[in-house]
């Protein structure tokens, strides 16, 4: 299985930004809750799925969530010296992108007030 690095790590960097920033902004008792990655290599498959406890997406959002320019996170201000890291809503939708290119898919589970779990599937 051959894969372009570049657009593997930027699928793999966007789900766990995500994840990251869902754990931070929610925490649990006052304390962060892990990410946890998981890659699974079948015979003809390579699974990459990232878990989190950051609070989930509620289910009137999950149209929204592969649409491009559309974001949860605040908008990036204009002129900040720190160059942003979301909110300008192309990050999932390129993901999405560069995995269907792959002949694969990425796909997002969700339980609102919980978490949410990021499947990266490859052929």
């Amino acid at each position: 299985m051959a894969y372009i690095a570049s657009h593997l790590h930027h699928m793999v960097f966007e789900l766990v930004k995500n994840a990251l920033r869902a754990s931070v902004e929610n925490p649990r008792d006052g304390k962060i809750p892990p990410v946890n990655v998981l890659i699974v290599v079948g015979e003809k498959d390579i699974s990459i799925k990232v878990s989190d406890q950051g609070g989930g997406i509620p289910m009137r959002l999950h149209d929204h969530l592969f649409a491009y320019h559309y974001s949860t996170a605040p908008e990036p201000e204009k002129d900040s010296r720190i160059p942003p890291l979301a909110g300008f809503g192309y990050g999932l939708p390129l993901s999405r992108l560069y995995a269907r290119y792959l002949n694969g898919n990425i796909r997002l589970m969700s339980v609102d007030g919980y978490g949410t779990d990021a499947v990266i599937y490859l052929h």
